[in-house]
């Protein structure tokens, strides 16, 4: 299993989460294939995150519960996207 490693923020710091967004991006874009469907999934699910927070404005709770949507409805997504890879995965061993 490949492990990413990220850059630890200095306690008492409050970090943008947009920058961290695109840190995590970058990472998994350096780290793994776009060919990869899971990585392909994982910046997808980076990228419509990286969109939502970047639109949260501060303190705004019914943005928030629009964003608590989208996160779920990712959430949904991702799941879906792991077992397609694992099914595509499993059929192909049994092609072998």
């Amino acid at each position: 299993m490949n492990t990413i490693i990220c850059p630890v923020v200095a306690e008492g710091s409050l970090p943008d989460p947009v920058a961290q967004l695109k840190t995590a991006r970058q990472l998994v874009e350096d780290r793994y294939s776009s060919e990869q469907p899971l990585a392909r999934a994982a910046l997808h699910l980076i990228d419509c995150a990286t969109d939502i927070v970047g639109q949260l404005p501060d303190g705004d709770l019914d943005a928030a519960r629009g964003a608590l949507g989208s996160a779920r409805a990712a959430v949904v997504s991702a799941t879906f996207a792991v077992g397609r890879v694992r099914d595509m995965s499993a059929a192909g061993a049994d092609e072998a």
